[in-house]
């Protein structure tokens, strides 16, 4: 076990002061070390990081718990990729942003104990964004239709360090399971509701893939929170926002699936 600020305090302080300074200085490294858990060096940049308040940023907690979730659904699928993919777009997230992202989603795969403490963390400073993050969770967790036992533990402890209840979570649950249902309840969707989906995106139903993605992309952009406070939109304006983003994607789904493209 290296305790990496006990190094740097003795460093320093046997520059400013000796060996008198040295022990001094790794005194008081060891109190920051056991105070803050650093056991390794990687866990000093993670620490600076959080202290940077990097580190708990919504997206790269996001990223990460969603990694999680694929990889505890037993194998990541495209369907995994594409749902990053799409929340990606959501958030307008730029390219190097989007190559953080995909950074953060990898990374979360193989992440253990310290993912939560770090959802914790996260909640505690925006508490305001903590139902977002998990109803993000639940998407994924049920992509697939199915929720593992592994998947159900996770979602289990970031919920309870992010203070959403039961009674929410049943919530997520039923809608993501049921949305999920019904995306994969047949191949090919029926034609009102791929008429509804193009008159949702505001594209003809024969139009090419390239046309669905600009308007699908274009409607993510109307519907943004920020786009909407921009154009005047009060609160209860922006109280539906997020539900009409879900439906925007859903119709997306509904129209990629039946054109068979990615």
């Amino acid at each position: 076990m290296l305790w990496p600020v006990t190094v740097l305090g003795a460093v320093f302080g046997c520059l400013g002061g000796g060996v008198p300074g040295a022990l001094v200085g790794a005194v008081l490294g060891h109190a920051l070390d056991r105070h803050w858990r650093l056991r390794r060096w990687r866990d000093l940049s993670s620490k600076l990081a959080e202290l940077r308040g990097e580190s708990s940023r919504f997206e790269r907690v996001l990223f990460l718990c969603m990694g999680r979730l694929a990889r505890a659904n037993g194998r990541v699928t495209q369907g995994h990729l594409q749902l990053a993919r799409d929340l990606m777009q959501q958030y307008r997230l730029d390219e190097p942003a989007r190559l953080t992202a995909m950074h953060d989603f990898n990374a979360g795969k193989l992440a253990g104990t310290e993912l939560t403490r770090l959802v914790q963390r996260f909640c505690r400073r925006e508490p305001g964004r903590s139902a977002e993050l998990l109803d993000c969770c639940w998407r994924m967790a049920l992509l697939t239709g199915q929720l593992s036992a592994e998947a159900r533990t996770l979602l289990d402890a970031w919920s309870n360090k992010a203070g959403v209840g039961r009674a929410e979570q049943q919530r997520m649950h039923q809608k993501h399971q049921r949305s999920e249902r019904t995306a994969t309840r047949s191949p090919v969707a029926s034609q009102d509701r791929l008429h509804q989906a193009a008159a949702l995106l505001k594209v003809e139903l024969d139009a090419t893939p390239e046309q669905i993605k600009r308007a699908y992309r274009r409607q993510l952009s109307k519907h943004h929170p920020d786009k909407m406070i921009a154009r005047g939109v009060g609160e209860p304006g922006l109280s539906g926002a997020g539900e009409q983003i879900r439906r925007i994607q859903d119709a997306y789904e509904t129209l990629r699936r039946h054109r068979g493209f990615r």
